[in-house]
C-alpha cells in the first residue's frame, strides 16, 4: 500500500512538472523539451531528489514502450501523404541512406572525438539517427517556411523515428552477440520493417473503416477510445510477432487511418494530440530525472565536439547527398541541414539501452545515455531557438499565414493587398451546390440578393454521400442591434422554407494548409454561412484564430472572434468594389494630410504643433498611455476623423500593420513589408479606429463616387451637416433592413 502511494506521488509530480514545463515553454515561445529537461534535472537525484523512477522497476520500460507507440501513432495521423509527392525522392533518400550516413558518421565522431569504444560509438550513432515530430512540428508552427521544406522535415521526423529505433535495436543485438554480421543485421532490420508495415496497414484500414461505419451510432468519445485501443493493439500484435516491429506498425496505422477516414479522424487527431502532450510531459520528466549531471560533465569537451560535428558536418553532408537531384535551392537545403533536433524517441531508447547494458554487465551505459541527452539538449536549444532567425536570414520565413474563406468581394481586395506585402495568404472560394464557384462575376448580384436575405436563425446540415459529409450544427437566434426589427419582418418571395446552399471543399482546405494557418478569416455574402463555416472550423479543431462577420447576438462557440464592422456596411462596400468605385490607399499614423485637412493653415499647424509638443511631454511621463493614444489630441483627432469617414462610407480600413519591437526572433511569424526582414509586424483585419496607435500603418479603401452620386451626396450632407452623426441618421440615407431565409445548408465536400 505504501509503495502504491509512492507511485501515485511519483506520477503526480511528473505530470505537474511536465505540464508546467509545457505551459511555460508555450508562453516563452521555445521548444518544450528545453524546460522539460530543466525540470527533470531539478526534480531528480542531483537536484531536489523528489522523483525516483527506479521505484517503478520494469514498469518504467512498459510505460516508455506504450508512450512511444502513442507518440508515433499520433505522428502518422498528422502526416499528409498528398504533400509528400513533391519531396518523395529526397524523403526516401533521407530515410534509407541518410540514416546509414548518420549512423556511420555519428559512430566515427563518438569514437575519435568522444573517445567511446566502437560498440558504444555505433550505439550512439544509431540513437541519434532519429529527429522526431514532437520537436520538429512545434518549431515549424512557430517558423513558417515554404511547403517543400516543411513537408520534408515533417516527413523525415515521422518516418525516420521507427526506422531509427529499429536500427538501434538491431545494432544493440549485434553488439550484444559479439559477432558482427552485415547480413544478419540486414535481415533483422528488413523483417521488422516488413512485419510492422503489414500489421500497421491492416490495422489502420480496419480502424479507418470502423470510424466511417460507426459515425451513425457511436459518440465521438467512444470512437476516439476505440481508435486508442486499436492503436495499442496493433503495437502489441506486431511486437508479439517480432520485437520492435510495433514501432513501424503504429506509424503505418496512423497514416492509413488518416487516408481512409478523412474527416472522421479529425477528432481522433485532437484526442491523441492531447494524450501525446501528457505522455511527453510525464515521460520526459521521468527519463531526465534518471540522468546524472556528473556523468554529463565527465564526458568532457570531446563529447561536445562530437555533437558539434554531428550538427555542422554530418547532417549537412547527409542533406547535400540525399537532395542532390531535388528541386530544392541552396537556401532550402541549408535550412533543412540546420534543423535536426533530437527528441523523445532518442531519449526513450537511450534510457532503455542504458538499463539493458547495465543488466548485461557492459560498462558505459550511463555515459552513452549522458551523451544522447547532451545531443538532445544542444540540438533542441541551439537549433530550436535559432530556427526563426536562420529562416529569416535565408529569406525562407513566410511570416504568419492567413486563410480567407468566402465569396465576399472584399476578400479579393484583402488577399491582393496581403500578397503585395509578401504575406502568405490563401483564398478558398465557396462552391454552389452544383459545384461552380459562387464568387464569380456573373453570380455576384444573385449572391448579394441571397445575402441580403440573411436569416437570424442559422442552421447547417448536409447530405451523407460519397462526396459530401452530413454536419449538424445548432440553431442560432439573433436580432439586429438597433432594435428596429418590425414585429412581422418582410420576407422575400423565396424566403419561406428556402435554404442558402454552399459547398466547402476539404481538398481546398488541405491545399491551403489550414491546420498551420495563424489566422482564418471567414467573409461571405451571408452571415448565416459565416456562422456555419466558423462553427465547422471549431468542430474540426482548427488551431488558427477565427475571425468572421455576424449579425448581432448570434450565439457563437468559444474561439470565434467577430469583426466590429456592421454587416450592412460590408454589403454596401461589396457593391462599391464590384462597381470599381474604390481605391486602395495607406497612411502611417499620425499623418494628417491623408485626412483631407489643410495642413498649410497656419492656425491648424500652430495648434497641431502645440498639441504634438504636449503629447511628447506626456510620452516621457507615461509612455504606455502615449503609445495607446491616450491624452494625445492629434491622434484622437485623427481617429475621430476616420471614424466619421468610415461611418459615412467614405473609406473602409482593410488592414493594420503594427511593428513588433520586442524581438520576436524567437517566435518567428509576423508580416514583413516589402521584404523587410528586420521588423515583423502584427496584422489586424478591418480594424476600427479605436485600436489605432502611433506608428501603425493602415491600408484602407477610399470610395470614389460618380459625378451624379457625388452631387447628390454633397446636397444630403450639406443639409444635415449640423446634425450629430448617430446610429439613427446615416449620411447615406436609410438602409433597408436585412430579409431572412429559413436556414443554410453547408456541404463539406470530401
Amino acid at each position: 500500500m505504501e509503495n502504491s502511494f509512492e507511485l501515485t506521488i511519483l506520477f503526480t509530480l511528473a505530470l505537474v512538472a511536465g505540464i508546467g514545463a509545457q505551459v511555460l515553454a508555450n508562453f516563452v515561445g521555445v521548444p518544450s523539451i528545453v524546460f522539460l529537461l530543466l525540470f527533470g534535472l531539478l526534480l531528480g537525484p542531483d537536484g531536489l531528489s523528489l522523483v525516483h523512477p527506479q521505484t517503478m522497476g520494469s514498469g518504467l520500460e512498459a510505460l516508455v514502450s506504450l508512450a512511444v507507440a502513442l507518440i508515433l501513432f499520433e505522428g502518422g495521423l498528422n502526416l499528409r501523404l498528398q504533400r509528400l509527392n513533391q519531396v518523395s525522392d529526397s524523403l526516401r533518400n533521407l530515410v534509407l541512406f541518410g540514416s546509414l550516413l548518420t549512423l556511420v558518421g555519428g559512430a566515427v565522431a563518438a569514437h575519435y572525438l568522444g573517445e567511446f569504444p566502437w560498440r558504444l560509438a555505433f550505439l550512439f550513432g544509431s540513437l541519434v539517427v532519429v529527429t522526431g515530430p514532437t520537436v520538429i512540428n512545434p518549431i515549424l508552427k512557430r517558423v513558417r517556411v515554404d511547403s517543400a521544406v516543411s513537408t520534408l522535415l515533417e516527413g523525415e521526423g515521422v518516418l525516420i523515428d521507427p526506422v531509427g529505433a529499429i536500427l538501434a535495436v538491431v545494432v544493440l543485438q549485434v553488439v550484444l552477440s559479439g559477432h558482427p554480421s552485415f547480413l544478419m543485421a540486414l535481415e533483422q532490420l528488413s523483417s521488422r520493417l516488413a512485419i510492422g508495415a503489414a500489421v500497421g496497414a491492416l490495422g489502420g484500414w480496419l480502424m479507418g473503416s470502423f470510424l466511417l461505419w460507426s459515425r451513425q451510432f457511436l459518440t465521438e468519445d467512444l470512437r476516439n477510445s476505440v481508435v486508442l485501443a486499436g492503436a495499442l493493439g496493433v503495437f502489441v500484435l506486431a511486437q508479439s510477432l517480432r520485437s520492435e516491429a510495433g514501432l513501424m506498425a503504429v506509424v503505418l496505422a496512423g497514416l492509413v487511418v488518416r487516408q481512409k477516414a478523412a474527416i472522421a479522424e479529425r477528432s481522433v487527431r485532437q484526442f491523441h494530440g492531447q494524450l501525446v502532450v501528457v505522455a511527453i510531459s510525464v515521460l520526459f520528466i521521468l527519463l531526465t530525472s534518471t540522468l546524472s549531471i556528473k556523468a554529463v560533465f565527465a564526458l568532457g569537451w570531446g563529447s561536445v565536439a562530437t555533437v558539434v560535428c554531428l550538427m555542422l558536418l554530418i547532417r549537412p553532408l547527409s542533406i547535400w547527398l540525399c537532395t542532390l537531384s531535388s528541386d530544392l535551392n541552396w537556401r532550402q537545403k541549408l535550412f533543412v541541414a540546420w534543423l535536426a533536433p533530437r527528441g523523445i524517441v532518442a531519449a526513450s531508447v537511450a534510457s532503455l539501452f542504458a538499463i539493458l547494458l547495465t543488466e548485461r554487465g557492459i560498462t558505459g551505459g550511463d555515459a552513452l545515455k549522458a551523451l544522447v541527452f547532451l545531443t538532445i539538449s544542444l540540438t533542441v536549444t541551439v537549433q530550436g531557438l535559432t530556427a526563426a532567425w536562420v529562416a529569416r536570414w535565408l529569406g525562407l520565413d513566410q511570416g504568419s499565414s492567413t486563410v480567407i474563406i468566402g465569396d465576399h468581394p472584399l476578400t479579393s481586395q484583402l488577399a491582393q493587398l496581403m500578397r503585395s506585402l509578401n504575406q502568405t495568404v490563401e483564398v478558398i472560394p465557396l462552391l454552389s451546390a452544383q459545384g461552380s464557384p459562387k464568387n464569380g462575376q456573373n453570380g455576384s448580384k444573385s449572391n448579394r440578393s441571397a445575402a441580403d436575405s440573411a436569416h437570424t436563425g442559422a442552421e447547417a446540415n448536409g447530405t451523407s454521400s460519397k462526396s459530401s459529409e452530413k454536419l449538424s450544427l445548432t440553431e442560432a437566434k439573433s436580432t439586429p442591434s438597433n432594435g428596429r426589427l418590425p414585429e412581422d419582418p418582410p420576407r422575400s418571395e423565396s424566403a419561406p422554407g428556402s435554404l442558402q446552399e454552399a459547398v466547402l471543399s476539404e481538398s481546398a482546405l488541405l491545399k491551403a494548409d489550414i491546420e498551420y494557418a495563424e489566422t482564418l478569416l471567414i467573409m461571405t455574402l451571408n452571415p448565416q454561412v459565416n456562422w456555419a463555416i466558423a462553427e465547422l472550423m471549431v468542430k474540426l479543431s482548427v488551431s488558427a484564430t477565427i475571425w468572421t462577420v455576424l449579425l448581432p447576438d448570434m450565439p457563437i462557440s468559444e474561439g470565434i472572434r467577430t469583426l466590429q464592422n456592421p454587416f450592412p456596411q460590408l454589403q454596401r462596400w461589396a457593391s462599391y468594389v464590384e462597381a470599381n468605385r474604390t481605391e486602395l490607399r495607406s497612411i502611417t499614423l499620425p499623418t494628417l494630410a491623408d485626412l483631407g485637412l489643410d495642413t498649410t493653415d497656419p492656425n491648424l499647424s500652430f495648434t497641431a504643433a502645440k498639441e504634438s509638443i504636449s503629447a511628447a511631454r506626456a510620452t516621457l511621463l507615461n509612455p504606455f498611455s502615449a503609445q495607446m493614444g491616450l491624452g494625445d489630441p492629434v491622434l484622437e483627432r485623427l481617429r475621430d476623423q476616420f471614424a466619421y469617414r468610415i461611418k459615412a462610407d467614405l473609406c473602409l480600413p482593410l488592414l493594420l500593420l503594427r511593428p513588433q519591437r520586442l524581438g520576436r526572433w524567437l517566435r518567428g511569424g509576423g508580416v514583413r513589408v516589402s521584404g523587410d526582414l528586420s521588423q515583423p509586424s502584427r496584422a489586424f483585419y478591418l480594424p476600427e479606429p479605436e485600436i489605432w496607435r502611433r506608428g501603425d500603418r493602415i491600408y484602407y479603401l477610399e470610395r470614389i463616387s460618380s459625378p451624379v452620386d457625388a452631387a447628390g451626396k454633397a446636397n444630403t450632407l450639406t443639409a444635415k451637416e449640423s446634425e450629430p452623426l448617430t446610429e439613427d441618421r446615416d449620411p447615406l440615407g436609410s438602409e433597408p433592413l436585412p430579409q431572412y431565409v429559413d436556414g443554410v445548408k453547408l456541404h463539406f465536400d470530401l
